[in-house]
């Protein structure tokens, strides 16, 4: 019923994912527009998509969106908003979340005495890094996956204030606003209603 009438290919869909053919600032007023109709409570949309969101700090591509499913189950957020959250990790901004998973990890690690960071040169290409996690992928993977549980439990309640203001403030919005419209409504009823 919501499918498209020509499916995309697969190269169409890799470039829907890295630059939407809305654009993204239309993207996101359509991913706001539809977690703001949730009715659910400011909570429990606040959380779905903060868990969304944190849970993108962890290097585990493929089940971003499983985990925020399944921490959204263990807090009772809305698993909508959680799919929606999961949206703050994407091509655009994982280099940069990554980075810090594996630092904030190999620090951890520095700090209770273990080595197990690769020295990574400063201006890595892409191959070395496959590379590297080829061939010690320990010393790559443990480091950033700790880091990256970390972040999202620190980031968590960040995202979650944001978040929560936001839907709060616009849910408000929406209650005035329908408020007198039915206001407006009534007066004209009872204005009708009033003349001979």
């Amino acid at each position: 019923m919501f499918q498209r009438k020509n499916p995309l290919t697969f190269l169409q869909s890799t470039r829907e994912a890295l630059w939407p053919s809305m654009g993204w600032l239309r993207t996101l007023r359509y991913m706001a527009c539809r977690i703001i109709r949730l009715s659910d409570t400011p909570y429990r949309i606040a959380g779905g998509m903060a868990m969304g969101a944190s849970i993108s700090f962890t290097p585990i591509v493929g089940t971003h969106i499983l985990q925020a499913f399944a921490f959204s189950f263990c807090i009772r957020a809305n698993y909508f908003a959680a799919l929606v959250g999961t949206i703050i990790g994407n091509p655009w901004t994982f280099p940069f979340m990554w980075y810090l998973s594996y630092k904030l990890g190999v620090t951890v690690f520095s700090l209770f005495g273990m080595s197990v960071a690769l020295n990574l040169p400063d201006g890595i290409t892409l191959w070395q890094s496959v590379d590297m996690a080829l061939h010690q992928p320990l010393a790559l993977f443990v480091p950033w996956v700790v880091g990256g549980y970390m972040l999202a439990a620190l980031t968590w309640p960040v995202f979650f204030v944001v978040f929560f203001i936001a839907v709060k403030r616009i849910k408000n919005i929406q209650r005035r606003r329908r408020l007198k419209s039915l206001h407006k409504a009534a007066v004209e009823v009872t204005g009708q209603n009033a003349r001979p």
